[in-house]
């Protein structure tokens, strides 16, 4: 059976001199791994330059029960990307969600079209915004993590303002660990989750909140060790 479906670019790895694997997180099947012959081929009607980093991509295939590669029998551009390439902060964001989907759906083997409705969304949000919020990320990921199912205990208080990521809730108390946001970060976590209007914090309490959410998803995708782009995004977005 042939599969019709739009799909995001989540690895791109060199296999010869004229071919490509490619890993695609797509809307009907889950994450699919194709081969791509003859893609550096000047005539290739499956260019290189169709799998950059999430690449948002019209895809026909046929179905396999598999672990074999697919071939794909037809890809065109979903929805090219402009003004991404020429910036250096959306391209940083780019390249800080490549690594984090990569990983986060690297075995994505089931279909999850509301999850991949919300990250196109958000991806084409990241092309078309003339001036991103210096926490653009940070409700991107704190979205990602209601998407995924692991949305926290919503019992933020003034007895009860800090954030325990190992217990998914917020506490009375603020051990300094990485496993705890202090209240400030808590508040700001709080003031995203429930869609409140907020002043957008220092740099200082933003980076809090990045890293703890990402403690968070990793709480649950034990395999995700590290984010190495984070140091990147640090330096680019003050």
């Amino acid at each position: 059976m042939i599969i019709s479906t739009k799909g995001f670019v989540l690895q791109t790895i060199k296999y010869s001199d004229h071919s490509l694997i490619v890993k695609i997180f797509t809307k009907k099947s889950g994450t699919v791994s194709f081969i791509i012959k003859n893609a550096f081929n000047k005539k290739s009607k499956q260019p290189a330059n169709y799998f950059t980093p999430l690449s948002i991509l019209n895809l026909n295939y046929n179905e396999t029960y598999s672990e074999k590669l697919t071939f794909l029998k037809e890809v065109t551009m979903a929805y090219p990307y402009h003004s991404i390439p020429l910036d250096i902060r959306k391209n940083t964001l780019l390249l800080f969600y490549q690594e984090l989907l990569s990983k986060l759906l690297f075995q994505a083997n089931a279909p999850d079209e509301p999850l991949y409705d919300f990250i196109e969304e958000y991806l084409i949000q990241l092309e078309t915004t003339p001036r991103l919020s210096s926490d653009f990320h940070i409700v991107f990921l704190v979205q990602l993590i209601q998407n995924l199912g692991y949305t926290p205990e919503l019992n933020f208080s003034i007895q009860t303002p800090s954030f325990s990521i190992e217990d998914s809730n917020f506490v009375a108390h603020n051990v300094e660990s990485s496993l705890f946001l202090s209240k400030d970060a808590g508040f700001y976590f709080y003031n995203i989750l429930k869609k409140n209007n907020y002043e957008i914090p220092n740099k200082n309490i933003r980076m809090e909140l990045l890293n703890g959410l990402l403690l968070y998803i990793m709480k649950y995708h034990k395999h995700i060790k590290e984010i190495e782009s984070v140091g990147i995004l640090s330096e680019i977005l003050r």
